[in-house]
């Protein structure tokens, strides 16, 4: 492998390095606030006047259109459901590290090289069915908090509805790289076949 490429492997190692750690502190900051949210009722009276729903700020003069005991259930889920995902984003930016390193060190055709691209895929794989379980959390949040009937009671809204949007692009990307494993197997077994001829 040429010098150049090595530079560029151990900048992408080091940008990887930096990306791991921001995940790390995000997955503990999740898991702190969903603990939080789960053993601090309280925080629900005086922190929530308004919520975000996508682009749409909803601002409330009082409480009446939230339901609180509501929220204190589906909250903690939901910062717990995140703290998953980038636990998982986590371990496949670990991964992508781990195939620089031995890509610099080596040769990519290896059968480490392979093994880590299929774990990449099955993370992928898992990743997008914690977010399509995190998209159908989240619309079930909104409708359990929010007190419609009071806060649309006017002749302007008649009806709001949430609609699940599931995520499925995820199959075809986790495909592609699982296949893209067996490629550098075959490129690993074609390597090892050229240096014992030689």
């Amino acid at each position: 492998m040429s010098d150049k490429s090595k530079g560029l492997l151990k900048k992408m190692c080091f940008v990887l390095e930096i990306v791991r750690g921001v995940c790390l502190i995000s997955v503990v900051l999740s898991i702190g606030l969903s603990l939080f949210y789960a053993f601090n009722k309280d925080v629900y009276n005086t922190l929530f006047g308004s919520i975000r729903i996508d682009f749409l700020q909803l601002m409330f003069k009082d409480d009446a259109a939230l339901y609180k005991d509501n929220m204190s259930m589906w909250l903690p889920i939901l910062f717990l459901l995140i703290a998953i995902l980038v636990f998982i984003i986590y371990k496949s930016v670990q991964t992508i590290e781990s195939i620089c390193t031995i890509t610099m060190d080596h040769t990519p055709f290896d059968v480490r090289v392979a093994d880590h691209i299929k774990n990449l895929a099955k993370y992928i794989l898992v990743s997008g069915i914690v977010f399509n379980i995190l998209e159908v959390c989240r619309v079930m949040y909104f409708k359990q908090i929010i007190n419609f009937d009071l806060l649309f009671n006017s002749k302007y809204v008649t009806q709001i509805k949430f609609d699940i949007r599931f995520e499925l692009s995820f199959l075809i990307f986790a495909a592609l790289i699982y296949l893209l494993s067996y490629i550098f197997r075959y490129g690993q077994e074609l390597q090892q076949l050229s240096d014992e001829t030689l």
